[in-house]
């Protein structure tokens, strides 16, 4: 029954897997869960800040101890113990680092594709938020909850659509791209600046990150990830998925 499977079972956080117990670094777990794409698991003092990023999936974050926080639409969010946050897929945030003495957090990654302009804050404070004690059943339910709740207002405009697309689908130089949307190259980083939140060249780095975050859950040897994905080396793609994602491409594929 899934109220017998606790968080620290599911995420195999037991002294007979020290490794996985680690703190002070974001561990990410297949989820095997239909719906699920994995699971993200943070424990240490505060939390880190790390680059602006957004995901291919619907985020759902649940503090079980300490707190969080976020920029998110040129604002400030924090999220404390017994409260959870749902990012839609495509939504630009920045986590920022926290001063508590320790922070648990629980992120949850869905397969939901429908693209939002904001967040959702959701309480949880009717279930016991422990490592011990939270249930698959009570993950679940807290998925589904943040999940039917969260807006469904379109990121942008027709015209932004087609900005994300371009900068994601096509090889083109940015100048290139420019010129297809009939811009100068400065005119046009200064429109994906504003309707996107980062420049064209940022963007698609965070686009290719993304990609290779989907190669490696699918078990490609990183050297691959990192020629398919687009990076020049390995150890660029190494050092802008540490600050983006908050652990190497070698821990998140062991894991």
């Amino acid at each position: 029954m899934t109220r017998d499977i606790t968080l620290r079972s599911l995420l195999r956080l037991g002294s007979k897997e020290p490794g996985l117990g680690a703190t002070g670094v974001w561990r990410y777990f297949p989820a095997a869960i239909a719906g699920v794409v994995e699971f993200g698991f943070w424990n240490g003092a505060g939390s880190h800040d790390l680059r602006p990023h957004f995901h291919n999936e619907m985020q759902i974050a649940i503090i079980l101890t300490g707190s969080r926080a976020f920029r998110v639409n040129d604002r400030v969010v924090t999220v404390a113990a017994g409260q959870g946050i749902s990012f839609p897929a495509g939504l630009l945030h920045t986590p920022l680092a926290t001063p508590d003495s320790e922070t648990i957090c629980l992120n949850i990654y869905l397969e939901d594709e429908r693209a939002a302009s904001s967040y959702d804050i959701f309480n949880a404070h009717d279930i016991p938020l422990g490592a011990d004690t939270i249930s698959l059943e009570d993950v679940l339910r807290l998925t589904n909850d943040a999940s039917s709740c969260g807006s469904q207002r379109s990121i942008g405009d027709g015209n932004s659509i087609k900005l994300r697309a371009a900068l994601i689908n096509s090889d083109k130089r940015i100048g290139d791209i420019a010129a297809d949307f009939d811009r100068s190259r400065e005119g046009f980083s200064r429109q994906v600046t504003r309707e996107l939140g980062l420049a064209p060249h940022s963007f698609r780095l965070l686009s290719r990150l993304n990609h290779a975050r989907q190669l490696l859950r699918e078990g490609q040897p990183i050297a691959a990830v990192a020629a398919d994905a687009g990076f020049s080396d390995q150890s660029h793609m190494t050092r802008l998925f540490r600050r983006t994602f908050g652990t190497t491409p070698g821990l998140y594929w062991r894991t």
